[in-house]
């Protein structure tokens, strides 16, 4: 197992999955339901990576404002939905990775509620279930500002070791958005857009960026920042 990959992973899952609160006062809600993992969620490997919310507060139009778009597809599945949205990785300059980095999600509704969010098999690889119960439970520390709609949260992992470098972060996204280099960190920033069936991708229908800062001599993350919506989450590294 290697956990520097499946810490860059959880940063992607928690980011996405904590401003999923997109009615701004639940999103106090749901990183207190992080502060007590087991209470709240269930983690399983059926068909992929899952999140099952065991105390749904998030409602199908919460989910399609965040989107700014109904699902790609919509199906019924079992007693309620399954609803499938697609991330494609955008490209400053020229594509030459194909798909292979556009990330599907899975999201399970019942009773018009939010019940579980399903990541694509390969997030399962090197993932250690106690170490992404380890990162969504210090969001349950994050400080949240509701006015500018940010959590900040801090991770202590077990060891240096456990903390991602560079090349971690290229070997699971692929090459960078951008890289910009500022001082002693270099910054590798992420860039996606929701595929729907009306248009091609684009930031007009909706955006989701990623930033990673690193350290330059050590290579070692300090900071990761995601944005969806206006919405922020970040991570501090720099106390391991």
């Amino acid at each position: 197992m290697n956990p520097k990959r499946s810490i860059i992973r959880t940063i992607l899952l928690a980011s996405i999955l904590l401003v999923t609160g997109c009615v701004y006062m639940r999103l106090y809600e749901r990183q207190n339901q992080f502060g007590n993992f087991d209470a709240n969620f269930e983690l399983t490997d059926k068909g992929g990576l899952g999140l099952i919310f065991l105390n749904p507060v998030l409602e199908s139009g919460d989910m399609v404002w965040l989107m700014k778009n109904a699902p790609l597809r919509q199906e019924k599945n079992g007693e309620g939905e399954m609803w499938t949205y697609l991330f494609e990785k955008q490209y400053l300059h020229v594509n030459d990775e194909g798909h292979e980095y556009d990330i599907p999600i899975l999201m399970i509704m019942q009773n018009d509620m939010l019940k579980e969010v399903i990541f694509p098999e390969r997030f399962l690889k090197d993932v250690s279930i106690p170490l992404i119960k380890r990162m969504f439970s210090s969001m349950g520390e994050a400080s949240v500002d509701k006015l500018s709609k940010s959590a900040n949260s801090t991770f202590r992992g077990r060891s240096a070791d456990e903390i991602p470098k560079i090349d971690n972060i290229v070997d699971t996204l692929g090459k960078p958005y951008s890289v910009e280099d500022s001082g002693e960190t270099t910054k590798y920033t992420y860039l996606y857009y929701l595929k729907n069936n009306a248009s091609d991708p684009s930031p007009n229908v909706f955006e989701f960026e990623a930033e990673f800062v690193f350290n330059k001599e050590s290579r070692s993350l300090e900071k990761a920042k995601h944005t969806i919506r206006g919405m922020t989450m970040s991570f501090d590294f720099t106390e391991n």
